[in-house]
């Protein structure tokens, strides 16, 4: 047989046979069809929670519930999740129902189910909510320009130098990307001092 070939063959060969074995690995579980656990959340998972407020109890103002937001702390981070910017949306209606939508660092976050229960705990304490709903959302993107200022600032000590820009992301005239510039709009998440 011609040397040029000897290559060529022994790759398909390799190839196949790996190929073999990892089909034979897995072969048990493709016959019982099971799935294996997923390390996140695949799927935006929701935590509710009620409470029994006296009637004429006042609804709870914006502000408040933020501030049982911010205590709740990502663990492996150390810093809160208001400040992390990972609060994407909070609703607060007339019946003190609060609807909040949580996402995550990363859809992996071995955190997740912790920070939903816990901000779901938080929120339930505040006087006048009636019920609570936090939707943890792994689909929804995050990064470091959704930080709050202070998170900012210990990002950049952690970190060093300033915060990475996203390509793709249209500019606003001040040159911030979007996602950050609405991220600190929400006047609920940082109010004036």
């Amino acid at each position: 047989m011609n040397k040029a070939w000897r290559l060529p063959i022994r790759l398909v060969t390799t190839i196949v046979l790996v190929g073999i074995g990892i089909l034979v690995m897995n072969l048990p579980a493709l016959l019982r069809r099971q799935r294996l656990p997923a390390l996140g959340l695949s799927a935006a998972t929701t935590f509710t929670d009620s409470a029994n407020v006296p009637v004429g109890t006042p609804t709870p103002d914006s502000a408040a519930v933020a501030s049982a937001l911010g205590r709740v702390v990502d663990p492996e981070i150390g810093i809160s999740i208001v400040d992390l910017g990972l609060v994407n949306s909070l609703q607060i209606d007339s019946a003190g129902t609060v609807k909040a939508t949580i996402i995550l660092t990363i859809p992996e976050c071995p955190y997740a189910q912790h920070l939903g229960a816990q901000a779901a705990k938080e929120v339930i304490s505040v006087p006048g909510v009636r019920r609570v709903r936090v939707r943890l959302d792994p689909t929804l993107p995050w990064d470091p320009s959704h930080l709050g200022p202070k998170a900012r600032e210990l990002y950049r000590k952690r970190f060093g130098g300033g915060l990475p820009r996203l390509r793709g992301l249209a500019r606003l005239s001040s040159g911030e990307n979007r996602a950050c510039t609405q991220s600190l709009a929400k006047p609920w998440l940082y109010p004036q001092q």
